[in-house]
């Protein structure tokens, strides 16, 4: 069976209105095709979502067994795992207490129930916190307190910490197992600047913060309109780096649908994100994502404004190549960068980004941030940073001999939508 095919087929299962008449294809697939469509299923963080689906819909009996017992390992395993990280959440919670931070919780736990419908669906990686400029020094402190470091700490942009590394990283790990070393960022606003993209994003967001409650572990979450707002920046930023996590859209098409009559809402969203042009395209193209990948049903207040922003061109790639994009493995397609003009009309700016994805630096292409535990780890550290290096060149490699292929698809396809475009 075509792997896209059999992608095409899980996305429909997972629309607000579920469609599973497709699955029962997937029992063509061959065995070395499960394996490549399970770790698509893996990398696009919709391997818990769609077996949950399943189960609740009564479907499970419409994909292979070996396929369905895979997804259902992958669900028991990640509720250990959550275990785990919620664990290590409340610690640094209470660090940040104990040293006088004052900090919000991005992301992650703070996701349900507008976004997600149970914290087990989720796999997460990292910790994400929001503080105030002026208290970067002392969440440093807390950061450290519980064995974490960092290695550049900034007060204008994103700060990582890692814990010290006691396992080189492979492909081979179990994503869904319990952390071998952690992660956790630390931002002083919901959106970072790029040199090529700078977006207007309200600064009083600790402001609006609503305590929250979570399996005993007391914090601060945004407001849902700034949850909502974030979601999309953070969705988009990711966009511009070539590849996305399909879960983030589908949470984003989750939250429109759970709300969809929330007028009050979404007038809260569009005071929070601006009248700024750039972000009312942001929001077209996030939104036309969610729509046609998810079927999402955009309230009228929300697509009427940012309709306003939402070119011929930008309408053209979302209906001929976001799809495609969108279902790409990691590390994704260069299809994007069709779209940049949209996003970046300044032409130096827009060379400066263009460069960086065609020419990715060293600092694009590593493994992350990690601290060896030992000196004599350095060489296993680098070997592997290697093999992933190589792995992404070939990648990246092979993406740029499609490239002009894919130009030519775009050239015809504008010229198509002008023609049309052109007739009463």
């Amino acid at each position: 069976m075509p792997d896209r095919l059999a992608k095409l087929a899980i996305l429909s299962a997972l629309r607000s209105e579920p469609d599973f008449s497709a699955l029962p294809l997937l029992s063509s697939c061959t065995a070395n095709e499960r394996r490549t469509l399970l770790h698509w299923l893996d990398q696009s963080g919709l391997a818990l979502t769609f077996i949950h689906r399943l189960r609740l819909c009564g479907g499970t009996s419409l994909i292979p067994n070996d396929l369905r017992v895979e997804l259902e390992q992958r669900l028991a395993r990640n509720a250990v795992r959550l275990g785990d990280m919620l664990e290590e959440f409340h610690r640094l919670t209470d660090s940040f207490h104990e040293h006088g931070v004052f900090a919000a919780t991005l992301k992650g736990f703070t996701l349900v129930p507008d976004f997600c419908e149970d914290l087990s669906l989720r796999h997460q990686t990292d910790f994400d916190f929001l503080v105030d400029a002026k208290s970067v020094a002392a969440a440093a402190e807390a950061f450290q307190s519980c064995g974490y470091s960092t290695a550049c700490l900034s007060e204008s942009a994103e700060s990582c910490f890692t814990t010290p590394l006691h396992h080189i990283p492979s492909e081979e790990d179990d994503i869904y197992s319990p952390q071998r070393h952690r992660q956790a960022d630390l931002h002083t606003s919901i959106w970072e600047n790029t040199p090529w993209l700078k977006v207007n994003v309200p600064q009083d967001c600790l402001q609006h913060t609503e305590p929250t409650v979570l399996h005993s572990v007391h914090f601060y979450s945004l407001s849902l309109e700034d949850k909502f707002l974030m979601q999309v920046l953070h969705l988009l930023r990711h966009s511009f780096r070539s590849w996305i996590r399909l879960s983030w859209l589908l949470e984003i098409a989750t939250c429109i649908h759970i709300h969809r009559y929330d007028d009050p809402l979404w007038r809260r969203v569009i005071q929070r994100a601006s009248e700024d042009r750039l972000t009312k395209c942001i929001f077209a193209f996030v939104l036309g994502l969610a729509d046609r990948l998810f079927d999402c049903r955009v309230p009228s207040i929300l697509l009427s404004w940012s309709s306003r922003a939402s070119s011929p061109s930008l309408r053209t790639w979302l209906d001929h190549f976001s799809l495609d994009w969108a279902i790409s493995d990691w590390p994704g397609s260069l299809n994007n960068l069709f779209f940049a003009p949209e996003f970046i009309p300044d032409r130096k700016r827009r060379l400066l980004y263009l460069k960086s994805r065609l020419l990715p630096r060293k600092g694009q292409t590593s493994i992350g941030a990690v601290a060896p535990s030992h000196g004599d780890s350095s060489w296993s550290v680098n070997s592997a940073r290697l093999r992933y290096v190589a792995g992404r060149s070939v990648a990246h490699l092979k993406s740029l001999l499609c490239l002009p292929w894919q130009h030519l698809r775009w050239w015809k396809a504008l010229m198509l939508a002008r023609t049309e475009g052109m007739e009463p």
